[in-house]
Protein backbone atom coordinates (compact mmCIF):
# COMPACT_ATOMS: atom_id res chain seq x y z
CA UNK A 1 0.00 0.00 0.00
CA UNK A 2 1.29 3.13 -0.89
CA UNK A 3 2.44 6.10 1.65
CA UNK A 4 -0.42 8.41 2.54
CA UNK A 5 0.18 12.04 3.80
CA UNK A 6 -1.46 11.20 7.36
CA UNK A 7 1.27 8.37 7.07
CA UNK A 8 4.23 10.83 6.11
CA UNK A 9 3.34 13.54 8.77
CA UNK A 10 3.20 10.56 11.46
CA UNK A 11 7.08 9.41 10.30
CA UNK A 12 7.89 13.46 10.80
CA UNK A 13 6.23 13.54 13.92
CA UNK A 14 8.02 10.30 14.88
CA UNK A 15 11.48 11.09 13.75
CA UNK A 16 13.80 12.54 15.88
CA UNK A 17 15.71 15.59 14.82
CA UNK A 18 19.15 14.21 15.32
CA UNK A 19 21.24 16.40 12.65
CA UNK A 20 22.10 20.14 13.26
CA UNK A 21 20.14 21.11 10.17
CA UNK A 22 17.02 20.80 9.51
CA UNK A 23 15.47 21.08 5.88
CA UNK A 24 11.84 22.72 5.53
CA UNK A 25 9.09 23.66 2.87
CA UNK A 26 7.57 26.71 4.20
CA UNK A 27 4.54 28.53 2.44
CA UNK A 28 3.85 32.03 2.54
CA UNK A 29 3.11 34.17 5.64
CA UNK A 30 -0.62 34.52 4.99
CA UNK A 31 -0.74 30.68 5.48
CA UNK A 32 -4.16 30.39 2.78
CA UNK A 33 -4.98 26.73 1.45
CA UNK A 34 -2.45 27.60 -1.18
CA UNK A 35 0.36 27.41 0.31
CA UNK A 36 -0.49 24.96 3.24
CA UNK A 37 -1.23 22.33 0.14
CA UNK A 38 1.55 23.26 -1.70
CA UNK A 39 4.16 22.54 1.47
CA UNK A 40 3.03 19.22 2.74
CA UNK A 41 2.60 17.74 -0.82
CA UNK A 42 5.76 18.88 -2.02
CA UNK A 43 7.83 17.67 1.64
CA UNK A 44 5.41 14.35 0.77
CA UNK A 45 6.65 14.22 -2.82
CA UNK A 46 10.25 14.82 -2.07
CA UNK A 47 10.05 11.49 0.58
CA UNK A 48 8.39 9.56 -1.97
CA UNK A 49 11.07 10.61 -4.09
CA UNK A 50 13.71 9.18 -1.67
CA UNK A 51 12.16 7.04 1.31
CA UNK A 52 15.46 6.22 2.28
CA UNK A 53 16.39 10.16 3.43
CA UNK A 54 17.13 10.25 7.07
CA UNK A 55 16.02 13.18 7.30
CA UNK A 56 13.06 13.90 5.41
CA UNK A 57 11.71 17.61 4.57
CA UNK A 58 9.31 19.21 7.15
CA UNK A 59 6.03 21.31 5.90
CA UNK A 60 5.72 24.29 7.29
CA UNK A 61 2.40 26.41 7.78
CA UNK A 62 4.02 29.83 8.72
CA UNK A 63 1.75 31.19 11.15
CA UNK A 64 0.97 30.11 15.00
CA UNK A 65 -0.75 26.92 15.50
CA UNK A 66 -2.85 28.52 17.55
CA UNK A 67 -4.24 31.02 14.31
CA UNK A 68 -5.11 27.68 12.04
CA UNK A 69 -8.16 27.55 13.47
CA UNK A 70 -8.99 30.98 11.58
CA UNK A 71 -8.62 29.16 8.33
CA UNK A 72 -11.92 27.38 8.57
CA UNK A 73 -11.07 25.68 4.54
CA UNK A 74 -8.02 24.75 5.49
CA UNK A 75 -8.92 22.65 8.67
CA UNK A 76 -12.36 21.47 6.22
CA UNK A 77 -9.92 20.14 3.42
CA UNK A 78 -7.31 18.73 5.99
CA UNK A 79 -10.03 16.66 7.73
CA UNK A 80 -11.29 15.57 4.58
CA UNK A 81 -8.13 13.77 4.25
CA UNK A 82 -7.65 12.30 7.78
CA UNK A 83 -5.23 15.11 9.19
CA UNK A 84 -5.51 16.70 12.04
CA UNK A 85 -3.43 19.94 13.73
CA UNK A 86 -1.48 17.48 15.83
CA UNK A 87 0.05 15.75 12.77
CA UNK A 88 1.22 19.64 11.22
CA UNK A 89 3.97 21.78 12.01
CA UNK A 90 4.05 25.75 12.99
CA UNK A 91 5.97 29.08 13.12
CA UNK A 92 6.35 27.34 17.03
CA UNK A 93 8.64 24.92 15.66
CA UNK A 94 11.04 26.67 14.20
CA UNK A 95 11.48 29.18 16.86
CA UNK A 96 12.41 25.97 18.64
CA UNK A 97 14.78 24.39 16.59
CA UNK A 98 16.17 27.93 16.13
CA UNK A 99 16.72 28.14 20.02
CA UNK A 100 18.37 24.49 19.58
CA UNK A 101 20.97 25.92 17.01
CA UNK A 102 19.78 23.97 14.24
CA UNK A 103 20.47 25.23 10.90
CA UNK A 104 17.40 25.94 9.14
CA UNK A 105 17.31 24.94 5.19
CA UNK A 106 14.10 26.19 3.49
CA UNK A 107 12.09 25.58 0.08
CA UNK A 108 9.73 28.30 -0.66
CA UNK A 109 6.49 27.67 -2.19
CA UNK A 110 3.78 30.24 -2.54
CA UNK A 111 6.52 33.02 -2.27
CA UNK A 112 9.88 33.65 -3.23
CA UNK A 113 10.98 35.62 -0.66
CA UNK A 114 11.74 35.18 3.08
CA UNK A 115 10.18 37.84 5.11
CA UNK A 116 9.22 39.16 8.59
CA UNK A 117 8.85 36.07 11.30
CA UNK A 118 10.42 33.55 9.31
CA UNK A 119 13.02 35.57 8.37
CA UNK A 120 14.11 35.22 12.06
CA UNK A 121 14.86 32.03 11.76
CA UNK A 122 15.44 30.53 7.76
CA UNK A 123 19.27 30.72 7.10
CA UNK A 124 19.47 29.61 3.80
CA UNK A 125 16.76 29.20 0.70
CA UNK A 126 17.55 25.70 -1.07
CA UNK A 127 14.65 25.68 -3.85
CA UNK A 128 11.41 27.64 -4.84
CA UNK A 129 8.21 26.45 -6.23
CA UNK A 130 6.09 29.90 -7.03
CA UNK A 131 3.62 31.70 -9.08
CA UNK A 132 4.14 35.49 -7.33
CA UNK A 133 6.13 38.41 -9.20
CA UNK A 134 10.16 36.95 -9.35
CA UNK A 135 12.03 39.15 -6.67
CA UNK A 136 15.63 37.84 -8.54
CA UNK A 137 16.27 36.61 -4.95
CA UNK A 138 17.93 33.27 -5.18
CA UNK A 139 19.45 32.48 -8.21
CA UNK A 140 21.27 29.59 -7.92
CA UNK A 141 18.74 27.32 -5.92
CA UNK A 142 17.31 24.18 -7.06
CA UNK A 143 14.59 23.90 -8.22
CA UNK A 144 13.93 27.22 -9.19
CA UNK A 145 10.22 27.29 -10.72
CA UNK A 146 8.64 30.58 -10.67
CA UNK A 147 6.10 30.56 -13.49
CA UNK A 148 2.09 32.16 -13.59
CA UNK A 149 -0.75 30.21 -13.01
CA UNK A 150 -3.88 30.38 -10.95
CA UNK A 151 -2.73 28.08 -8.07
CA UNK A 152 0.71 27.00 -6.87
CA UNK A 153 0.42 23.38 -6.38
CA UNK A 154 -0.50 23.33 -10.00
CA UNK A 155 3.46 23.64 -10.35
CA UNK A 156 4.23 21.38 -7.39
CA UNK A 157 1.77 18.31 -8.52
CA UNK A 158 3.50 18.76 -12.54
CA UNK A 159 6.89 19.41 -10.99
CA UNK A 160 6.88 15.73 -9.41
CA UNK A 161 4.78 14.07 -11.43
CA UNK A 162 5.99 15.19 -14.83
CA UNK A 163 9.43 15.55 -14.61
CA UNK A 164 10.74 13.72 -10.89
CA UNK A 165 9.37 10.74 -10.10
CA UNK A 166 8.54 7.55 -12.37
CA UNK A 167 6.63 7.59 -15.32
CA UNK A 168 4.46 5.03 -13.88
CA UNK A 169 3.99 6.45 -10.54
CA UNK A 170 0.30 6.92 -9.46
CA UNK A 171 -0.06 9.49 -6.81
CA UNK A 172 -2.34 8.62 -3.47
CA UNK A 173 -5.63 9.84 -3.28
CA UNK A 174 -4.74 12.12 -0.23
CA UNK A 175 -1.96 14.19 -1.89
CA UNK A 176 -3.87 14.55 -5.30
CA UNK A 177 -7.31 15.75 -3.13
CA UNK A 178 -5.13 18.59 -1.27
CA UNK A 179 -3.72 19.71 -4.48
CA UNK A 180 -7.01 19.83 -5.91
CA UNK A 181 -8.96 21.57 -3.28
CA UNK A 182 -5.98 24.55 -3.65
CA UNK A 183 -6.56 24.38 -7.05
CA UNK A 184 -10.43 24.67 -6.89
CA UNK A 185 -10.30 27.57 -4.74
CA UNK A 186 -7.52 29.50 -6.47
CA UNK A 187 -9.08 29.17 -9.50
CA UNK A 188 -12.88 28.84 -8.55
CA UNK A 189 -12.98 25.39 -10.02
CA UNK A 190 -10.25 26.21 -12.77
CA UNK A 191 -12.25 28.76 -14.70
CA UNK A 192 -10.36 32.39 -13.08
CA UNK A 193 -6.74 32.70 -13.83
CA UNK A 194 -6.29 29.38 -15.12
CA UNK A 195 -2.62 28.97 -16.92
CA UNK A 196 -1.74 25.75 -18.34
CA UNK A 197 -0.17 23.75 -15.63
CA UNK A 198 -3.40 24.70 -13.94
CA UNK A 199 -5.10 22.94 -17.39
CA UNK A 200 -2.62 19.59 -16.81
CA UNK A 201 -3.67 19.61 -13.62
CA UNK A 202 -7.35 19.53 -13.83
CA UNK A 203 -6.79 16.63 -16.20
CA UNK A 204 -4.90 14.52 -13.40
CA UNK A 205 -7.07 15.62 -10.70
CA UNK A 206 -9.91 13.90 -13.13
CA UNK A 207 -8.53 11.24 -13.84
CA UNK A 208 -7.22 10.36 -10.42
CA UNK A 209 -10.22 11.44 -8.75
CA UNK A 210 -13.17 10.50 -10.85
CA UNK A 211 -15.49 10.49 -8.02
CA UNK A 212 -15.18 14.12 -6.79
CA UNK A 213 -17.97 16.95 -8.01
CA UNK A 214 -15.43 19.58 -8.29
CA UNK A 215 -17.85 21.93 -9.07
CA UNK A 216 -19.75 21.26 -5.33
CA UNK A 217 -16.20 20.97 -3.84
CA UNK A 218 -15.64 24.34 -4.85
CA UNK A 219 -18.63 25.49 -3.17
CA UNK A 220 -18.04 23.50 0.18
CA UNK A 221 -14.32 25.17 0.62
CA UNK A 222 -15.36 28.34 -0.18
CA UNK A 223 -18.67 28.06 2.15
CA UNK A 224 -15.62 27.28 5.24
CA UNK A 225 -12.99 29.77 3.85
CA UNK A 226 -15.89 32.80 4.05
CA UNK A 227 -17.07 31.62 7.69
CA UNK A 228 -16.08 34.02 10.04
CA UNK A 229 -18.58 33.22 12.65
CA UNK A 230 -17.28 34.12 16.02
CA UNK A 231 -14.67 36.22 15.12
CA UNK A 232 -13.52 38.84 16.58
CA UNK A 233 -12.36 41.97 14.44
CA UNK A 234 -8.56 41.02 15.02
CA UNK A 235 -9.57 37.64 14.28
CA UNK A 236 -10.44 38.83 10.81
CA UNK A 237 -7.21 40.63 10.13
CA UNK A 238 -5.23 38.26 11.10
CA UNK A 239 -6.74 35.62 8.91
CA UNK A 240 -5.75 36.26 6.03
CA UNK A 241 -2.72 38.76 6.46
CA UNK A 242 0.27 39.80 4.99
CA UNK A 243 3.25 42.26 5.74
CA UNK A 244 5.22 44.25 3.32
CA UNK A 245 8.39 46.08 3.87
CA UNK A 246 8.80 48.92 1.08
CA UNK A 247 11.76 50.92 0.44
CA UNK A 248 12.52 54.27 -0.98
CA UNK A 249 15.85 54.80 -2.14
CA UNK A 250 16.13 58.56 -2.82
CA UNK A 251 14.04 60.03 -0.41
CA UNK A 252 14.16 60.27 3.61
CA UNK A 253 10.28 59.69 3.30
CA UNK A 254 9.55 57.89 6.83
CA UNK A 255 13.54 56.89 6.65
CA UNK A 256 12.84 55.67 3.39
CA UNK A 257 10.85 52.58 4.58
CA UNK A 258 6.88 51.85 4.59
CA UNK A 259 5.72 48.35 6.88
CA UNK A 260 1.94 47.77 4.90
CA UNK A 261 0.12 45.36 6.05
CA UNK A 262 -2.69 43.88 3.97
CA UNK A 263 -6.11 42.08 5.41
CA UNK A 264 -8.18 40.38 2.72
CA UNK A 265 -11.14 40.05 3.81
CA UNK A 266 -14.86 38.29 2.11
CA UNK A 267 -17.21 40.80 3.31
CA UNK A 268 -18.10 44.59 2.73
CA UNK A 269 -16.85 47.18 4.47
CA UNK A 270 -21.04 47.78 5.07
CA UNK A 271 -21.34 44.34 6.63
CA UNK A 272 -18.19 44.81 8.53
CA UNK A 273 -19.51 47.54 9.94
CA UNK A 274 -23.32 46.15 10.71
CA UNK A 275 -21.34 43.27 12.18
CA UNK A 276 -19.12 44.63 14.58
CA UNK A 277 -21.08 47.47 16.24
CA UNK A 278 -20.74 50.37 13.83
CA UNK A 279 -18.33 52.42 11.53
CA UNK A 280 -16.24 53.72 14.65
CA UNK A 281 -16.05 51.00 17.00
CA UNK A 282 -14.80 48.52 13.98
CA UNK A 283 -11.83 51.15 12.59
CA UNK A 284 -10.89 51.90 15.83
CA UNK A 285 -10.33 48.22 16.84
CA UNK A 286 -8.63 48.25 13.27
CA UNK A 287 -6.46 51.32 14.37
CA UNK A 288 -5.68 49.20 17.78
CA UNK A 289 -4.24 46.23 15.59
CA UNK A 290 -2.47 48.66 13.34
CA UNK A 291 -0.29 50.06 16.58
CA UNK A 292 0.02 46.95 18.75
CA UNK A 293 1.77 45.10 15.09
CA UNK A 294 3.65 48.06 14.44
CA UNK A 295 2.01 48.71 11.21
CA UNK A 296 2.68 52.20 9.21
CA UNK A 297 -0.31 51.43 6.99
CA UNK A 298 -3.19 48.98 7.22
CA UNK A 299 -4.97 48.26 4.33
CA UNK A 300 -8.08 46.11 3.85
CA UNK A 301 -8.78 44.65 0.67
CA UNK A 302 -12.27 43.54 0.36
CA UNK A 303 -13.89 40.84 -1.85
CA UNK A 304 -18.00 39.92 -2.22
CA UNK A 305 -20.71 39.71 -4.47
CA UNK A 306 -23.66 42.14 -4.28
CA UNK A 307 -26.67 41.53 -6.61
CA UNK A 308 -24.93 38.73 -8.36
CA UNK A 309 -22.33 40.99 -9.34
CA UNK A 310 -18.25 40.67 -8.05
CA UNK A 311 -17.01 43.65 -6.16
CA UNK A 312 -13.97 44.96 -4.73
CA UNK A 313 -12.86 47.40 -1.92
CA UNK A 314 -9.85 49.41 -0.41
CA UNK A 315 -9.57 50.73 2.85
CA UNK A 316 -6.07 52.45 3.97
CA UNK A 317 -5.45 53.00 8.11
CA UNK A 318 -2.59 55.27 8.35
CA UNK A 319 -0.62 56.27 11.03
CA UNK A 320 -0.40 59.55 11.72
CA UNK A 321 3.43 60.00 10.39
CA UNK A 322 2.65 58.27 7.07
CA UNK A 323 -1.10 60.17 6.41
CA UNK A 324 0.71 62.38 3.67
CA UNK A 325 2.80 59.00 2.48
CA UNK A 326 -0.58 57.37 2.12
CA UNK A 327 -1.92 60.40 -0.19
CA UNK A 328 0.74 60.61 -2.76
CA UNK A 329 0.69 56.36 -2.67
CA UNK A 330 -2.89 56.33 -3.92
CA UNK A 331 -2.69 59.57 -6.52
CA UNK A 332 -0.14 57.03 -8.13
CA UNK A 333 -2.24 53.69 -7.94
CA UNK A 334 -5.58 55.21 -8.45
CA UNK A 335 -5.79 54.51 -12.46
CA UNK A 336 -4.45 51.32 -12.33
CA UNK A 337 -6.92 50.32 -9.73
CA UNK A 338 -9.65 52.67 -10.85
CA UNK A 339 -10.77 53.79 -7.11
CA UNK A 340 -13.64 55.66 -6.94
CA UNK A 341 -13.66 57.78 -3.55
CA UNK A 342 -16.05 56.99 -0.59
CA UNK A 343 -13.66 58.29 2.34
CA UNK A 344 -15.39 59.71 5.34
CA UNK A 345 -14.74 61.29 9.01
CA UNK A 346 -15.16 58.99 12.22
CA UNK A 347 -14.61 59.97 15.74
CA UNK A 348 -11.31 58.85 17.20
CA UNK A 349 -10.07 57.67 20.21
CA UNK A 350 -6.81 58.32 20.05
CA UNK A 351 -7.86 62.20 19.24
CA UNK A 352 -10.41 64.49 17.13
CA UNK A 353 -11.21 63.34 13.83
CA UNK A 354 -10.01 60.80 12.00
CA UNK A 355 -10.21 60.51 7.97
CA UNK A 356 -10.91 57.47 6.50
CA UNK A 357 -9.24 56.31 3.06
CA UNK A 358 -12.13 53.80 1.24
CA UNK A 359 -12.60 53.14 -1.80
CA UNK A 360 -14.39 51.25 -4.22
CA UNK A 361 -12.03 49.30 -6.21
CA UNK A 362 -13.63 48.97 -9.93
CA UNK A 363 -10.41 46.80 -11.61
CA UNK A 364 -11.64 44.02 -9.89
CA UNK A 365 -9.03 41.63 -11.65
CA UNK A 366 -6.42 43.07 -9.29
CA UNK A 367 -5.99 40.93 -6.28
CA UNK A 368 -3.52 41.35 -3.54
CA UNK A 369 -1.13 40.16 -5.74
CA UNK A 370 -1.13 42.66 -7.80
CA UNK A 371 -2.11 45.26 -5.11
CA UNK A 372 0.61 44.77 -3.41
CA UNK A 373 3.38 45.25 -5.88
CA UNK A 374 2.04 48.32 -7.16
CA UNK A 375 1.85 50.02 -3.83
CA UNK A 376 5.35 49.06 -3.26
CA UNK A 377 6.32 50.53 -6.46
CA UNK A 378 3.97 53.72 -5.72
CA UNK A 379 6.23 54.25 -2.52
CA UNK A 380 9.37 53.91 -4.28
CA UNK A 381 8.79 56.25 -7.26
CA UNK A 382 7.77 58.89 -4.58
Amino acid sequence: MSLTVRSFLNLLKATPITSSTVRIVCGNESADLDSVASAISYAYFKYVENSSDPQPFIPIINISREDLNLRRDIVHVLKDIDINENLLFFLDDMKKWKQENKIIEAVLVDHNEVVNEAKKYINKVIGIVDHHKDMGLYTDVSPRIIQACGSCTSLVYNHFIHDVLPEDYIPTRGVTQLCLAAGLSDTTNFNHRVESPDSVCKELYGKFLDDIDMEKYTKVIKNAKNDITGFTVTDLLKKDYKQFDFTNKKKSINNGKLVMGISSIVKSMDWLYEEYGGKNLFLEECMEYREDEEIDILTIMTSFVEKGKFQRQITMIASDETKTITDEILAKVTDYLKLENSNFMIVSNYGGLEKILQFEQRNIDASRKQVAPCLGKAFEEL
